[in-house]
């Protein structure tokens, strides 16, 4: 109990409740030693950044499944109606993702453009409404956040609430944490790459400079991003 301890909260909306959870139980059990460093953001945000950039050249989203499970397949709704593009909420097996781009080739073929959920088994339109609730409870969209490789977006993040200002770490440490965004790598081009304008072979420094050891770029970072994916799988071939 004489120790200071910062939880660095992470990760979208599948992660946040874990979070929410947390700070409740620290209330709960009145424990005053732990602070939250909340940096969990939000997937509509940044989609819509992204295809209003003016520059985005895709034409259908495969919907990440975690996510969704908490958040509900409604959170795309939106995204549809704006621009009208196909969205298909997909598991994490082969075939779920391949039933999944038979689902978006079937709605461009039927001149359909809406939300679909393949991953039946475990995401739902509304979600898990009990975390939704206790996200809700401690969290809110904070003004602005900066993405790498994208840029700053408004409300595309989560801070605490102000009646729990005693635990965030941000206001707690103001004056030992700098909370300055870092701007990507010059040589970077994670931006164009998730606007689908670029590949990551188009990148000069991609599989050498940048690498899973030494990711240079916010896609190479992740084992989930575009470029560590391609830099893991890119020379397999189809058989």
């Amino acid at each position: 109990p004489d120790k200071k301890v910062i939880y660095f909260a992470i990760g979208f909306e599948t992660t946040t409740p874990m979070t929410a959870a947390l700070i409740e139980r620290a209330i709960q059990e009145n424990i005053k030693n732990i602070y939250f460093h909340i940096n969990h953001v939000l997937v509509p945000p940044p989609v819509k950044a992204i295809m209003d950039s003016g520059e985005a050249k895709i034409d259908a989203f495969i919907a990440p499944s975690h996510v969704s499970v908490i958040t509900g397949a409604k959170i795309y709704k939106e995204i549809v109606d704006l621009y009208k593009t196909p969205v298909v909420v997909a598991g994490f097996e082969p075939v779920d993702i391949m039933e999944s781009i038979l689902w978006i080739i079937r709605q461009f073929k039927e001149n359909r453009r809406e939300v679909e959920i393949q991953y039946k088994r475990a995401v739902s339109w509304e979600g898990n409404t009990k975390a939704q609730e206790m996200v809700n409870k401690y969290m809110e969209p904070r003004e602005t956040f900066r993405w790498r490789g994208i840029g700053d977006i408004p409300y595309s993040a989560l801070k605490l609430k102000d009646e729990y200002a005693e635990f965030d770490a941000e206001k707690v440490f103001a004056d030992i944490l700098p909370n300055q965004p870092i701007d990507d790598h010059k040589l970077c081009i994670c931006g164009d790459i998730l606007k689908g304008i670029a590949k990551p072979y188009d990148c000069r420094v991609f599989g050498t400079a940048c690498t899973p050891q030494n990711p240079l770029g916010s896609c190479m970072v992740s084992s989930e991003g575009a470029c560590a994916a391609y830099y893991k799988y890119g020379k397999l071939q189809l058989i």
